[in-house]
């Protein structure tokens, strides 16, 4: 049987609209969508995966907003370097008057947050990096280059390659319907079959300058969580087990039994992990 939060996710989303309304900023020459909410001494910034909308996150802000001040950073489509996206993110912590932060990034939006991390570490209270690691030079070429092609295909195309994929990741979750719709329609209309090409070069840009091959001594060195999942296909196991080494500070937590999309089909132990986590982290470490 569904619990009933796994079973309103339509209601919900319904509801956090009527509540939740994204700002639109201009910021390195992209159009960034913003979602403000939550009040409290700490604050926890949202990089979602695949370089999604802030209103993709609605879960996770709703979870979090009763604890602590939640800030969910959408990505634009036409967004092409890690570099953009560093120097957006900042400006846009300045908007909102975020001296400080925790600073959780998903897949994609881990590649970003890892990258404002070792440039802007003096902002950083703790890391969070979920269903991420450095793509090997190899696979990285292969992403990117499917990730490429998107452009090319026909609309049709496109949404039947991206319903094939979430099919599998949301295997037995018993909103995958909504979540299909969801991405097939909302976010694809959203980023276009040119703004999944672009995603390919973030990827591309971040294997030349922001891996761990690229910069080896540079990673951030304080409070980091992993949150990682033993069936990620987005990852082979060795690119995850070099990560987890590339942050020998971090706590590891791993679901069991889950695939790429942790934060929805695991997001009752993702939040806790993430809330258990801000508590432990009070007190951020030397720099």
């Amino acid at each position: 049987m569904r619990s009933s939060r796994m079973s309103s996710a339509h209601e919900e989303l319904t509801a956090f609209r009527k509540t939740h309304a994204a700002r639109a900023h201009i910021m390195t020459g992209h159009v960034w969508d913003v979602i403000s909410s939550g009040s409290g001494e700490r604050t926890i910034v949202l990089l979602p995966a695949a370089g999604g909308s802030a209103e993709s996150q609605f879960q996770l802000i709703s979870a979090f907003e009763p604890h602590m001040r939640v800030l969910s950073i959408g990505c634009p489509a036409t967004l092409t370097t890690v570099h953009q996206a560093v120097e957006a993110i900042e400006a846009l912590l300045d908007d909102y008057t975020v001296s400080t932060c925790v600073l959780l990034g998903q897949s994609l939006g881990g590649i970003f947050a890892q990258a404002f991390a070792m440039t802007f570490f003096d902002r950083i209270d703790g890391l969070v990096l979920a269903n991420v690691a450095d793509y090997s030079l190899r696979r990285g070429a292969i992403v990117r280059a499917i990730l490429a092609s998107a452009h090319r295909l026909p609309k049709s195309a496109v949404v039947s390659l991206m319903s094939a994929r979430l099919h599998r990741l949301l295997k037995g979750h018993p909103d995958r319907d909504f979540w299909l719709a969801y991405f097939t329609g909302d976010e694809l209309r959203r980023l276009g079959s040119q703004g999944i090409a672009n995603r390919g070069a973030c990827v591309g840009d971040s294997i030349a300058h922001w891996s761990s091959s690229s910069t080896p001594s540079e990673k951030y060195r304080g409070p980091t969580l992993i949150l990682e999942s033993d069936n990620d296909t987005g990852f082979t196991a060795g690119e995850r087990r070099a990560f987890r080494a590339s942050y020998p500070q971090a706590r590891v937590c791993t679901f069991h039994g889950a695939g790429h999309l942790s934060s929805i089909t695991r997001c009752d132990e993702f939040v806790a992990e993430v809330v258990g986590f801000m508590e432990r982290s009070q007190s951020p470490m030397p720099r």
